[in-house]
């Protein structure tokens, strides 16, 4: 028993939606519009990080968000909360049920509206396996137990599913929640110098979803949705070593000769030490620029199709930014969405 795949696969309806995934949550009028006209009326917006403080010997909330809820009407608001998987290694596990207690009382102060879902995001792994679903459970016991939360009491708990876990349920077990966010990104080795491309890449997604894989063909309580890329960064690489993530860095940024010699395909290295979107740079520093292209999206919902999905899937894109616009302008979306 492992994800819900119906057979025979009914017609499945692609639901729009988005991630957002910076500490303030302010939509410009692009931004809004730009989701009006591909039909988004979901967006998951991350609330705020959980990380163990050594400190204080005790889970602590990070990044937390600010709003401001100009252009948000006739959005729903799904609060995302993001587990380090040090957090769960160092909490003792009586001490779980206040964790999802203060969890849901961080969600309850920072939500301007009753949310029907909450989305847990953690890269949990067999040794913090126990304790992260008894955390899930604990947070529906909790929302069930206390009214005073500004949730309903059919509020969606979900997960996001990494491709490993996807594939090696056996290994990692399956959450105890509503529903399943299938990640299908960040699936190479970003330390490798010699990986191509870590946030997509189309022979290593149809590895995860091999017919062989355990996960095909069969049934069970959890339905899944689908996250896609958007997304583009630049990775340094100082003295063989990844060191940095640069995020929305494009050739564009390193077209100063003086600067950045381009050593291959998406591969530059620093020739003079330099600031770079207020980052500072070091001669012989290597940077790898990685993207995502219209065609790399389309194959992977081709591959994606040929996995059971639910009647009504959401598909969200990850995440909502001037960059993603530019580069994803609403056809090429619309052309996504129109493939499942």
């Amino acid at each position: 028993v492992i994800w819900r795949c119906n057979e025979p696969k009914p017609p499945s309806k692609a639901v729009p939606a988005f991630y957002h995934w910076q500490t303030r949550l302010q939509l410009s009028q692009t931004e809004r519009s730009y989701l009006d006209s591909l039909g988004v009326k979901k967006l998951y917006v991350k609330f705020f990080d959980v990380d163990w403080d050594e400190a204080a010997a005790q889970p602590m909330p990070l990044a937390t968000l600010e709003v401001d809820t100009a252009r948000l009407a006739g959005l729903e608001i799904i609060p995302c909360i993001f587990i380090t998987n040090r957090t769960l290694l160092n909490l003792p596990m009586q001490q779980v049920d206040s964790l999802a207690s203060r969890i849901l009382q961080k969600i309850s102060s920072l939500a301007f509206q009753p949310p029907h879902e909450i989305q847990f995001d953690c890269d949990w792994t067999p040794q913090t396996q126990a304790k992260y679903f008894a955390l899930l459970n604990q947070v529906r016991h909790a929302i069930a137990a206390d009214s005073s939360f500004p949730v309903h009491h059919s509020t969606l708990i979900t997960a996001t599913i990494r491709l490993h876990q996807f594939k090696y349920p056996e290994k990692t077990g399956v959450p105890p929640v509503d529903r399943g966010m299938l990640m299908c990104y960040n699936m190479g080795d970003l330390d490798a110098w010699e990986t191509e491309n870590s946030i997509l890449d189309i022979a290593t997604l149809k590895s995860y979803l091999s017919p062989q894989s355990s996960i095909v063909n069969r049934q069970s309580s959890i339905p899944l949705d689908l996250a896609l890329p958007v997304f583009r960064w630049g990775v340094l690489f100082r003295d063989g070593r990844m060191i940095k993530l640069l995020n929305n860095l494009s050739e564009t940024d390193l077209q100063d000769t003086t600067r950045f010699t381009k050593t291959a395909k998406n591969r530059y290295e620093v020739a003079k030490s330099t600031y770079l979107n207020a980052h500072y740079l070091y001669a012989g520093d290597q940077l790898r620029l990685e993207a995502v292209s219209q065609e790399a999206l389309n194959s992977s919902v081709t591959l994606l199709n040929k996995v059971g999905k639910a009647p009504e899937t959401t598909v969200a894109f990850y995440h909502l930014d001037s960059t993603a616009i530019w580069f994803f302008p609403r056809e090429k979306i619309a052309q996504v969405l129109r493939r499942f």
